[in-house]
C-alpha cells in the first residue's frame, strides 16, 4: 500500500500531476498510474485530482477513470501574451527555414529545469526527434535546444541547473562535460551541433543556436534543426547562412 510522500506538499503534487499528464497519450492516466508514476498514495492523488478538475485543469476521459490535461490548461496559455507573440513572430521562420532545407525545426524555450518546445515545422526529411511535438520537453542540456538556453544564462545559475540535471543525462548518452564542451561551442561558432541518444539506440543529430529576438519577450529561447547523419562541417555553414536570411 502506498503511502503520501511526506515532502510533497499539495502545490508539488499537483504540478507532477500535471507534468504527468502532459506527457501521457491522449487516452490519459488512471489514478492507479498516477499513483504509481508519482509514487504517491491514491488518496492524495485523487484530492489534488478533484482540485485540478474544479478549475478545469485536468479532466477525465473517455477510458474510463482515466485523466487528461483539461481545456483549462489551453485557457491559460494562450493568457500568456508574451509566449504567444513569440511563437507568432518565429513561426513564418520555422516555416521558412523547413521549407528551404527539408529539416524539421524546433522553438525552444526555458522551463524551469527543462527546455520544452513552444512549436515547431516538419521538414521532408524523415528524422526522429527526442520528443513530441509541442509541450514535449528535455531536461536543460539534453537537447541542443537546451544547451543554448544554458548558454544565454548566468553562470552561476547556469551551473546550478548542469549540477541538477547531471543524473538525468545519463539515458541520453550526455554528460556535464559534453554540455560545457558545447556551450563554448556556441559561444566560439554563434551555433551548437552535436548528436544525441534516442528511445530505439540510434543518434540524432542537431544544429541549434539562440533565438535572439526572445529576450524582447522576456524568454530565454533557441531554435534547433534535426540534421542528416551524413551532414558535415561545411554543409553547417552554409546551413547557417541560409538560416539567418530567414531570422533577420
Amino acid at each position: 500500500m502506498s503511502v503520501e510522500k511526506k515532502s510533497s506538499s499539495n502545490v508539488m503534487r499537483a504540478a507532477e500531476i500535471l507534468m504527468a499528464l502532459g506527457d501521457a497519450n491522449p487516452p490519459g492516466l488512471t489514478l492507479s498510474d498516477l499513483a504509481t508514476q508519482l509514487d504517491d498514495a491514491k488518496s492524495a492523488v485523487h484530492r489534488a485530482l478533484v482540485a485540478l478538475g474544479q478549475f478545469g485543469l485536468v479532466e477525465q476521459s473517455g477510458r474510463r477513470g482515466a485523466y487528461r490535461l483539461g481545456p483549462g490548461i489551453y485557457a491559460l496559455a494562450n493568457k500568456s501574451h508574451s509566449i504567444n507573440d513569440m511563437v507568432n513572430f518565429y513561426r513564418p521562420a520555422l516555416i521558412s527555414i523547413s521549407a528551404e532545407t527539408g529539416l524539421s525545426s524546433y522553438l525552444m524555450v526555458r522551463s524551469g529545469l527543462d527546455s520544452v518546445c513552444l512549436d515547431f515545422a516538419l521538414g521532408t526529411l524523415p528524422m526522429q526527434a527526442l520528443f513530441e511535438g509541442v509541450g514535449g520537453r528535455l531536461p536543460l542540456g539534453v537537447g541542443l535546444g537546451g544547451v543554448c538556453v544554458l548558454a544565454q544564462m548566468e553562470e552561476a545559475a547556469r551551473d546550478r541547473i548542469i549540477e541538477i540535471n547531471t543524473e538525468r543525462y545519463g539515458q541520453w548518452g550526455v554528460d556535464a562535460e559534453t554540455v560545457m564542451q558545447e556551450i563554448t561551442m556556441l559561444k566560439t561558432e554563434g551555433y551548437v551541433f552535436g548528436t544525441r541518444k534516442h528511445g530505439g539506440g540510434g543518434e540524432i543529430k542537431t544544429i541549434a543556436f539562440p533565438a535572439e529576438k526572445a529576450n524582447t519577450f522576456n524568454s530565454q529561447a533557441a531554435i534547433s534543426l534535426l540534421l542528416p547523419n551524413d551532414t558535415g562541417i561545411a554543409d553547417l555553414k552554409a546551413l547557417m547562412g541560409s538560416l539567418q536570411r530567414h531570422l533577420n
